[in-house]
């Protein structure tokens, strides 16, 4: 190997090492695992080697290649000469039938921008190292601000956008060489695939919504991102719930996620917590529901500050999420006072901006007011609360709450003049249906 060629290598074996997040010393470890037992050096002389070849000083006998490939999961060719060993490459039909799909969605923006990605490529892969390393960070980044738009944006808005990116982020996995890199890709993957599995389900496509969610866990459990893992399975238990799945499978969802996390710190597992809490409520199970709030507060009050905008972050919880889980199972659980303190708590917690999630505080306030006997007022308030958005946020969530406005309402006050008026707002089916098939 020339000088320059043992620095490429030093490079390509440096990144792929730090793309699976293994130290020089774990490196050695399975090289040393690798190697066949005649003539294996130690695993300080191995880890010696290792540092060598990362910095360029050495060059590499074949038997040794082979082993480091072996030990990162990575084709020969790419570790050695940077040829990418990437899954096959995307047809002409499979590029036509994508670039059809996003028209559909209102992209049409995505064809006429083609032209350009070559030369932003051709750009990217001049820089030094290439896009290595900062391809992963680059797509988290993007990951990152769709989950911020996705709890201010109408979901319908939001989606096209997040099928574009989609689609560009899946051709970067499959060009992109190392299987280190790929792995570190489905992260942020598994993270878009989520967000339009959320956004599927706000506007009513359940069965869109259930399979962008298994496709989601299976993108998250392809990665080497626990918290991920833990994130997307909470979430789409959460989702469940508002979907009116069955509630075994929520809690089938939402103890998987815990039963992850373990004891693990951090914010990702309260999503499902969140979600037994709700479900335990609706299933009447009301000291098993207030349990997990305790347990939620106890788990809350370890983490750092956040603020609202980062409920769909990763590792982040906001207070807010913790109000509304506690307004939403104390108003099931019947607790009024409870129910009253998390809910002012919420209003005064979310920004003005989150107009949905205020609307379905507002919507467990108005039914807390019909279980304490005062249909009228409760009526009244949640009937405002739904005139005050856009055909575009009433989500299945906002209506969701709508509708247990109606299932607090006696049935022998049903015919109420303002009830009716009420449902002929909403649109709605028939008081108690959605209750009913949850």
């Amino acid at each position: 190997m020339t000088t320059e060629e043992r620095r490429a290598f030093g490079r390509r074996l440096a990144a792929e090492r730090g793309a699976v997040q293994m130290t020089q010393r774990e490196l050695a470890e399975r090289v040393y695992d690798a190697l066949p037992d005649v003539q294996r050096p130690d695993l300080d002389t191995l880890e010696g080697y290792v540092k060598r070849w990362e910095a360029g000083r050495a060059g590499i006998g074949r038997r040794y290649r082979r082993a480091l490939a072996d030990a990162l999961g990575l084709d020969e060719a790419f570790l050695c000469e940077g040829q990418p060993s990437a899954p096959a490459d995307e047809t002409d039909d499979e590029r036509r039938q994508l670039l059809a799909c996003l028209g559909v969605l209102g992209i049409e923006a995505a064809v006429a921008g083609e032209a350009l990605e070559p030369i932003r490529q051709a750009l990217s892969n001049a820089l030094p190292g290439g896009l290595q390393g900062h391809v992963v960070a680059d797509w988290e980044e993007v990951a990152f601000e769709h989950g911020h738009a996705f709890l201010t944006t109408a979901p319908e808005v939001l989606l096209p956008h997040l099928a574009h990116d989609l689609v560009k982020l899946q051709r970067t996995i499959r060009t992109v060489g190392g299987e280190g890199l790929r792995q570190s890709l489905c992260a942020p993957a598994g993270k878009l695939a989520a967000l339009i599995a959320m956004a599927v389900a706000t506007l009513g496509q359940a069965r869109q919504a259930r399979d962008w969610w298994k496709t989601a866990r299976h993108t998250a459990d392809a990665s080497t991102d626990r918290d991920l893992k833990i994130w997307v399975r909470g979430y789409e238990a959460m989702s469940a719930l508002y979907s009116g799945r069955p509630p075994a499978l929520v809690l089938r969802l939402a103890d998987e996620a815990i039963a992850i996390a373990g004891a693990s710190p951090g914010g990702a597992v309260l999503e499902a917590m969140a979600g037994r809490a709700q479900v335990l409520a609706m299933l009447g199970r009301a000291a098993e529901a207030e349990a997990t709030i305790n347990a939620m507060r106890d788990r809350f009050a370890r983490l750092p500050h956040t603020t609202a905008d980062e409920r769909l972050s990763t590792g982040a919880w906001p207070e807010t999420a913790l109000r509304h889980t506690a307004a939403f199972t104390y108003t099931y659980t019947r607790n009024a006072a409870e129910a009253e303190r998390a809910q002012s708590a919420a209003l005064t917690l979310y920004p003005a901006d989150m107009r949905r999630q205020r609307a379905q505080i507002e919507l467990l306030r108005a039914t807390c007011l019909i279980q304490g006997g005062d249909i009228a007022t409760g009526i009244a308030h949640a009937s405002r609360t739904m005139e005050s958005l856009n055909r575009p946020q009433r989500t299945t969530t906002v209506q969701r709450g709508a509708q247990m406005v109606l299932n607090a309402v006696p049935r022998s006050q049903m015919k109420q003049p303002s009830v009716h008026e009420y449902r002929e707002i909403l649109a709605l089916p028939g008081a108690h249906s959605l209750q009913d098939g949850a």
